[in-house]
């Protein structure tokens, strides 16, 4: 399913991250520019694009809960394998190793997955590209942060505890020792999650079509205005922040065996896992089964390369990743699209 119009999707799609790559070599597109851009797009277009999308999709087939399980899942055993390629074949301490976990699950799906699907599929695929945007977004945004805290945590306890000398130490430490950036991580998990606005969008749009509203004309028309701009906007500021990545490969600053690693893992394996996932276990829809193993297929989120810096915890490894696969997707999205 899907094919064609795919591979025809991809060129115009990748040119404009291109654009937005080349463009970032230029004054005028750096600094502040950027975060405007990024903050347009995923504050304003995507959102508009994503609940105009599910509003439009209705939901008189519903939701297919097989297609959540599915993508759940995945998520998991992604995440498993690269967690545990992080440490018993790099040997990182953990909270590097969850940096390799993300990489090998955490795929661009509300920048690429959203204007690709929609636009290769058309608007049945709308409802099922947003509900996988939310799940594999909120799978990373949640818990990646939450492990590298008590993964963080962890290790600092035990290294107050060996250089105390003694084992009652540690439990000491830890009952003096509040939870570093605790706080301040509850309250960033609950923006990213609860108050984002990719997320609300979906909701919102899931309430309205359930209840069966509809926006004023000229609402409407304003909301597909700016649904319009979220792709290439989208698309774009991606190009921007590659620009980074290309700077780490070039530095040298990247292991390459561990880089090969989580491609393969995000490439390759994902997406075969997810083929299995839905012709042996979770039946589903076509199109909820063919938006599932193309998402899963999906080279990694510009979002990883952001999360992995705030935490200062592989940042290098994951621009690298984001760049590698961005390119070879160009060969393995058409390869999915064919076996799902």
């Amino acid at each position: 399913m899907g094919v064609g119009p795919l591979l025809s999707t991809l060129v115009p799609l990748f040119a404009i991250v291109l654009i937005g790559y080349l463009a970032s070599y230029f004054g005028s597109f750096q600094g502040n520019a950027q975060k405007a851009i990024n903050d347009f797009v995923f504050y304003i277009a995507l959102p508009a694009l994503l609940f105009g999308a599910v509003v439009n999709s209705g939901l008189s087939d519903g939701i297919s809960w097989a297609f959540i399980g599915a993508n759940l899942t995945n998520l998991v055993i992604g995440s498993v394998i690269g967690l545990l390629g992080g440490l018993a074949l790099f040997r990182r301490e953990l909270p590097r190793a969850l940096t390799t976990s993300m990489l090998a699950g955490y795929g661009n799906v509300a920048y690429l997955g959203v204007p690709l699907l929609v636009s290769a599929v058309g608007a049945q695929a709308a409802l099922p590209v947003a509900l996988g945007q939310l799940i594999h977004n909120m799978f990373f945004m949640v818990f990646y942060p939450l492990c590298v805290t008590l993964a963080v945590r962890r290790s600092r306890v035990v290294n107050a505890a060996k250089q105390r000398g003694r084992a009652e130490g540690a439990v000491a430490v830890e009952e003096r020792s509040p939870a570093p950036g605790g706080e301040s991580t509850g309250r960033a998990i609950f923006r990213s999650v609860v108050l984002n606005p990719v997320s609300l969008s979906v909701v919102a749009g899931l309430l309205f079509a359930l209840l069966g509203l509809r926006l004023p004309g000229p609402v409407a028309d304003t909301v597909e205005m700016l649904g319009g701009a979220a792709a290439p906007g989208a698309l774009f500021a991606v190009g921007l922040t590659l620009r980074r990545a290309v700077t780490a490969l070039q530095e040298g600053s990247v292991s390459p065996t561990e880089l090969g690693f989580t491609v393969a893992v995000k490439l390759a394996v994902m997406p075969l896992v997810a083929v299995g996932l839905v012709t042996w276990v979770f039946s589903m829809p076509e199109v909820w089964a063919f938006t599932t193993v193309v998402m899963c297929g999906l080279p990694n989120a510009a979002t990883a390369y952001v999360l992995a810096q705030q935490k200062e915890s592989g940042a290098q490894q994951a621009a690298a990743a984001v760049v590698v696969t961005s390119v070879l997707s160009l060969i393995t999205i058409p390869l999915v699209a064919v076996v799902a």
